[in-house]
């Protein structure tokens, strides 16, 4: 069984690396390009020593950087609580601090968020999968109001079995203002992601460690939408 599932994941995975290329190939003709790298260092665990505690405890540090930015993109600093609702649920509360230099010197701002998220990571065999649905309450300096935003991500990992430190990966997350606000957020659809890439874990409960090709696709209504091709690394404890 083991096998089989082996020797038909490939079309699978293949299938998403389609799908991954169509979306950038059908992005409009008024979509700018540009290429970037993004470093994520993630860590998640019970929030005391006890592991059958229901309380959780979540941080994620991230590094972007593109090439029209002059090199640094972004910083984001985010911290959070979780409750475990069941084996494989938890619901979660954060916050999370964003710098952003959006290009020219001198427009650097800092936007506040907070998050609220439910997280559901069940498993089948050599699959394993997540899906989150986040909710966003953001300040951003540029202005005064509250912008809200709805977040959609699910992901699937396929562990090989005859290689089991090495995996492969996909995942998809759409975002979708909820709002218009004066710093420039118009309700509808805001962004899409989509990842593809392999993960290694030298020994079972080590450090993972994820590389792969990241797209992102930022929607500008009425302006310049940009699409940016992105080698993203992550680590994960």
């Amino acid at each position: 069984m083991r096998h089989e599932w082996g020797r038909d994941v490939w079309p699978k995975f293949a299938a998403v690396l389609i799908a991954a290329a169509l979306t950038a190939a059908g992005a409009s003709a008024q979509t700018r390009h540009d290429s970037g790298g993004w470093l994520s260092v993630f860590r998640n665990g019970p929030f005391v020593a006890c592991e059958k505690s229901s309380l959780r405890w979540w941080f994620d540090g991230q590094s972007r950087f593109v090439e029209d930015a002059g090199g640094f993109n972004q910083l984001l600093i985010r911290p959070g609580l979780g409750y475990a609702v069941g084996d494989d649920q938890t619901l979660w509360y954060g916050y999370a601090y964003i710098r952003t230099a959006p290009g020219a010197p001198g427009r650097e701002f800092d936007e506040n968020r907070m998050w609220q998220q439910w997280m559901y990571t069940p498993s089948a065999g050599d699959w394993s999968f997540v899906h989150r649905s986040r909710l966003e309450q953001r300040w951003v300096e540029t202005g005064r109001d509250v912008g809200l935003r709805f977040r959609q991500f699910a992901r699937a990992q396929y562990n090989l079995s005859e290689t089991p430190q090495w995996s492969l990966i996909a995942w998809d997350e759409g975002f979708f203002h909820l709002n218009n606000t004066d710093w420039g957020a118009r309700t509808g659809f805001d962004q899409n992601r989509a990842f593809v890439g392999v993960g290694f874990r030298p020994t079972p409960k080590g450090v993972r460690y994820e590389l792969g090709y990241l797209n992102q696709y930022i929607y500008r209504r009425g302006g310049e939408s940009v699409m940016n091709h992105i080698v993203s690394f992550s680590v994960f404890f």
